[in-house]
């Protein structure tokens, strides 16, 4: 819907007149409606297949699926309208994206004799999205634009180096903002679109979204006897994270272990000098945040035993009892810096807990 607000003060910024010395109220219109707005729609297809192997000792199952949202809402300041037009654009229908991926499951039961069993799942998921319109300016370069990307896809300012001597920094390409600010043992930052300045036009898609492309997650288990076994291990690739653990950060008093410190005598340095008290252009970080966020968790272990055919059991009034001991998240592999499976800037999100239990659960 139109929205409109008092204008005096536009008036008078435009007309010269001062709108206490007017004896009409001034209003102007501070955004477009759009009554032609509705919902998105979305078309989903699903095929799915069932199967078993060898007389059932390996079965599972197999999905394809799609969607597609179309009629996407995109707000004013989204959409391709010149400057000129006066205000922010309405809102409109115009966004379309396409998501689509398989999923594969296998379990399998063996029992080995009386007292063995073997069992266990694997689930494996590929899904990926792209954004099929999205109002892009058509003279917009290809590489600014979202259409034909991935949803979220992460961008970057794509870091080569460091300015290891005043001489290295003097004759590289200048930023168009606190560019008094760079300092050797800062990343020197790649000017994609060689203009001659390092400015947000440089900013390019880099690596992954932060939503991972795939997925797998598998149980394991033995049976033997009254005991009982199983491990479950979770993992991700294909994922971006950003984790900016940024030690000091101009003025601040924190520090993370980030391995090595760029310094004259360490140019092969991890991470750049860190600064205090001033602070470099936006650009300057280039993609040092930006982690493949790949990783395998074993995620839960529990071993039980369970007592159900003992004389005691039942002379005690129970059908059985078991006796276990768990853990979640117990070990990680990955390259991340710490152990969070969703992007923060340090500051915003718990890294993952480990838990250990120790129970009994008791059948009467």
């Amino acid at each position: 819907m139109d929205t409109w607000e008092n204008g005096g003060a536009l008036n008078q910024a435009l007309t010269g007149i001062d709108p206490a010395k007017s004896p009409y109220e001034w209003f102007y219109q501070a955004q477009v409606g759009n009554p032609n707005v509705h919902w998105e729609m979305a078309t989903k297809m699903d095929i799915a297949a069932e199967f078993a192997l060898f007389g059932g000792l390996i079965s599972g199952t197999a999905d394809y699926f799609t969607e597609k949202r179309t009629d996407i809402l995109l707000q004013g300041d989204r959409r391709a309208v010149p400057s000129y037009y006066g205000t922010t654009a309405p809102t409109a229908n115009l966004g379309e994206v396409e998501t689509s991926g398989y999923e594969i499951e296998l379990r399998w039961n063996k029992v080995l004799n009386p007292d063995w069993r073997l069992w266990g799942n694997a689930v494996y998921t590929h899904a990926n999205s792209e954004v099929i319109e999205a109002d892009d300016p058509e003279l917009l370069p290809e590489y600014q634009k979202d259409a034909g990307k991935p949803i979220d896809q992460t961008t970057a300012h794509v870091d080569y180096g460091y300015y290891n001597t005043w001489d290295e920094l003097y004759g590289s390409t200048a930023h168009d903002e606190k560019d008094d600010a760079r300092l050797p043992g800062n990343y020197m930052i790649l000017d994609y679109d060689a203009d001659g300045i390092i400015s947000s036009f440089d900013q390019v898609p880099y690596g992954f979204t932060g939503v991972p492309e795939n997925t797998v997650n598998t149980q394991i288990g033995v049976d033997y006897k009254g005991w009982s076994c199983f491990v479950q291990f979770y993992g991700v690739n294909n994922v971006t994270r950003y984790v900016g653990l940024q030690s000091l950060g101009g003025i601040k008093n924190t520090a993370f272990e980030e391995g090595s410190y760029w310094s004259k005598d360490n140019t092969d340095a991890d991470v750049p000098l860190p600064r205090w008290g001033t602070l470099p252009s936006g650009y300057t970080p280039g993609t040092r945040y930006l982690y493949d966020g790949s990783y395998i968790r074993l995620k839960y272990a529990e071993v039980s035993y369970t007592f159900d055919k003992q004389p005691w059991v039942e002379k005690v009034g129970l059908t059985s009892m078991k006796v276990f001991a768990n853990g979640n998240n117990l070990f990680l592999w990955t390259d991340m810096p710490d152990d969070r499976e969703s992007n923060t800037g340090g500051n915003t999100a718990y890294p993952t807990q480990r838990r250990f239990n120790f129970g009994v659960r008791i059948s009467l």
